[in-house]
Order: structure tokens, then C-alpha cells, then sequence
């Protein structure tokens, strides 16, 4: 018998169901869900303006209030995904950004979706608007971002709808 590392695999499916809580972060998605609105949260003593969210601010400590948030930002830094899980598939190739939204002080990361995409569509300074699935679930993936000249396009077709 031979020595050298010989591999041997075995396909196979695991199906999981879980249920899992967005505690404080609730608010975000269900408005996300039911109303089509971005929230953020403001410090209640030096006024950052957070996005993501967060219950308590992370420079103070103090809490924040819930604020609604433009749906317009900017692209501080970005890739173009190639290679993606069974969920993102069709949409190869799209984008993945730090999205500044307008009024915050903070960047969030988010899928870029274009008709074209090519990478002077989602590089760094790249104006974006968010675009809404109409069948929403109150999940990260129930959004995403296209650049602002092709907003209008985005919302006309049947699946998706522009924000309030």
C-alpha cells in the first residue's frame, strides 16, 4: 500500500431550519420589511448618526434614538464578486460596497447591482440609490443598491420598487 494521501469524498446535503431573534435590532428590519424604510440610529449626546444601527453608540456609550435614514449614499470601497453561494448565482457578476448613505457617519456593506457591470460602476466615490424587492422577508438581502443613473430602469421591472 502506497503511502501518498489518497481523497476520498462523499457528497451529501445538510438542511437546517433555525430561528434566530434580531433582538434589538428588530426595528430595522421590520420597518425594512413593512414600510420600505432604512433606519439608522442617532447618539442622543454627540449626534453620530449610525448605519448600521446600534442601540448604544460606540464612540460615547450613550443611547441612540431610531431615525430614518436617505436611501441615496456614496461607495467608499468595493469589489465585483465573481464566484458567490447558490442564493447569488443568477446575479454574477454584481458588486459588494461600503456604502456611505447620505446624513450618516458611518459605512455599511451592501450588494451593487447594475445592467452593466463594470468596475467604474461601483468604485469609490460611485453615487447610489437603494432598490427594494417587492417580496420582502425583514432580511439584509431584501435591498440593494444601483448606481443612481440606473434607478429608474431598476424599479420599472416587475420584482422591485424604489424606497419612500
Amino acid at each position: 500500500m502506497s503511502g501518498e494521501f489518497q481523497d476520498h469524498q462523499i457528497r451529501d446535503k445538510i438542511d437546517i431550519n433555525y430561528k434566530y431573534t434580531m433582538g434589538g435590532q428588530s426595528k430595522f428590519f421590520i420597518e425594512l420589511m413593512n414600510n420600505i424604510k432604512i433606519l439608522g440610529t442617532k447618539c442622543k449626546i454627540c449626534g453620530k448618526v449610525w448605519m448600521p444601527p446600534r442601540i448604544n453608540c460606540s464612540d460615547c456609550y450613550e443611547d441612540t434614538d431610531w431615525i430614518e435614514i436617505n436611501q441615496t449614499g456614496t461607495i467608499q470601497v468595493s469589489t465585483i464578486v465573481w464566484y458567490t453561494t447558490s442564493a447569488f448565482i443568477q446575479a454574477v457578476p454584481y458588486g459588494i460596497a461600503f456604502i456611505k448613505l447620505d446624513g450618516t457617519h458611518t459605512a455599511f456593506n451592501q450588494g451593487i447591482f447594475s445592467e452593466n457591470l463594470v468596475p467604474s460602476k461601483v468604485k469609490k466615490g460611485q453615487r447610489v440609490r437603494a432598490v427594494f424587492l417587492k417580496e420582502r422577508e425583514g432580511k439584509m438581502t431584501d435591498f440593494f443598491f444601483v448606481p443612481e443613473s440606473e434607478y429608474e430602469r431598476w424599479i420599472n421591472k416587475p420584482e422591485y420598487e424604489g424606497g419612500v
